[in-house]
């Protein structure tokens, strides 16, 4: 058997066991100095929540209409389906937002069994960011009104829509 030297196993322990050299004795870091940047806070949008009466002149089972805005002067809260908008009754609201200057609503009765016909008059409330100057009701524009009636045999049928009054 030969002998085992420690003069060799020893330093060949060492340099393994320490992680290599460690350098000199200087602490100079080769790590660039990172100094933070503020970051610039965006100012708040102004938000403003614009109310529409809806009222009817005849019983109405169920309602749609679209409610024109500004795209560019103002943004309604919320996209598609999730639009930020309310209703001031009981009854069921569906909204679409096409993200360009359009919203479509669309209401029914919130409990038929109970009550065939909408609450009128309610408030439609929708939130919107005044982007570039403020909104009121009168700078939305409402179109393609249509609504449901009874017939006498109680179908829901195409209604005049003139008998719905948004504003």
């Amino acid at each position: 058997m030969r002998p085992v030297r420690p003069w060799i196993t020893v330093p060949l322990l060492l340099a393994l066991g320490c992680g290599g050299g460690g350098g000199g004795g200087h602490s100079a870091s080769t790590e660039p100095t990172r100094t933070a940047t503020p970051i610039a806070t965006p100012s708040p949008v102004p938000t403003v929540s614009v109310a529409l009466t809806l009222t009817s002149s005849i019983d109405v089972v169920g309602a749609s209409f679209t409610v024109g805005y500004e795209p560019g002067r103002v943004a309604l809260l919320g996209s598609g389906a999730q639009a930020q908008c309310r209703l001031g009754s009981n009854d069921t609201l569906a909204v679409n937002d096409d993200d360009n200057g359009t919203l479509r609503v669309a209401l029914v009765p919130g409990d038929p069994l109970q009550r065939q016909t909408l609450t009128l008059p309610t408030t439609l409330t929708c939130d919107f960011a005044e982007n570039g100057g403020s909104v009121s009701a009168g700078d939305l524009r409402v179109g393609t009104k249509k609504v449901a009636v009874l017939n006498a045999s109680s179908i829901a049928v195409a209604g005049d829509a003139s008998k719905l009054d948004v504003q």
